[in-house]
This record gives C-alpha cells, sequence and structure tokens, in this order.
C-alpha cells in the first residue's frame, strides 16, 4: 500500500467529517455516547483548520482517506509554556497497522517540535500499549459517570 501524509484545508472539511462519523460509528458504537451533531463537528473541524492541525492519511491505490491526527499548540491551564493537544489520531479498523499510527504520530512530532504532547484515549480500545511503544508515558486514566 502507498500512503500519502498531507495537511488538511479548508476544501477536505467533508472528507474529515466523513472519517469522523465512521470513527464514530465503528469504534465509538457501544459506549453510548450522544448522535454526531453535523454542524457542530463542521464548526469543530473548521475551527482546528484555522488554529490548529489535521492531517490526512491517505491510501493512495485506492484514492480514499483512511485516517487522519487532529491537534493544536495550547498552552497549560497553569503556566504560559506551551504543549500539543492530540485531539485524535485515528487510522479505519480495516487498515489499522503500527507503521500507520506511528506516520500519523511522526507528523504530529514535526508540527510540534520539541512541545510535550498530550492525549487522552477516550474510545475504550485498548491501545496503551501502541502508545506506550511510540514513547508516551501513561499519566493517568479516563473515567467516565454516566
Amino acid at each position: 500500500m502507498s500512503v500519502h501524509l498531507y495537511q488538511a484545508e479548508k476544501k477536505d472539511v467533508e472528507i474529515v467529517c466523513e472519517l469522523l462519523v465512521n470513527f464514530k460509528n465503528e469504534d465509538l458504537q457501544d459506549l453510548n455516547y450522544p448522535d454526531v451533531d453535523d454542524k457542530k463537528l463542521n464548526n469543530f473541524i473548521n475551527m482546528i483548520l484555522q488554529k490548529g492541525t489535521i492531517i490526512l492519511l491517505k491510501d493512495l491505490d485506492l484514492d480514499e482517506v483512511i485516517g487522519c491526527a487532529i491537534f493544536n499548540k495550547t498552552e497549560y491551564w497553569f503556566s504560559k509554556s506551551e504543549c500539543i493537544h492530540i485531539h485524535t489520531i485515528y487510522v479505519k479498523k480495516s487498515y489499522r497497522n503500527f507503521k500507520l499510527v506511528t506516520a500519523l504520530v511522526d507528523s504530529i512530532k514535526k508540527v510540534g517540535k520539541t512541545l510535550p504532547m498530550y492525549l487522552s484515549i477516550t474510545s475504550g480500545l485498548n491501545v496503551d500499549p501502541v502508545f506506550k511503544k511510540l514513547g508516551f508515558k501513561n499519566l493517568g486514566s479516563n473515567w467516565r459517570l454516566n
């Protein structure tokens, strides 16, 4: 498979929306999350395009976008020091492998340079070993009270 990573632009909003809806419907279906609000999702993507970065992962053989990384630079709530807040790292189930996730993380590192990166996993997927292998340190857990 030949893949291409590129930074999303305004013209890619619909593709990103479709990809994230696929993520919600495929990976988050059993977590009792609310339905996707298309307008809110569209607004979120446009806000990230203005203040952050979306990297798209495309399978060139199929001419299909199969993954993304969504993140932005921000400051700690207690400091003016900057860090990278990763909102989403996603690769479609049928394509998911360590090499593609590594490529997305590396693309974030290129933008963030030496800034610390933070990622919260709320999908219920057991991906801790993957992120540990990528060099992330577990700083705690995500908890939800229904």
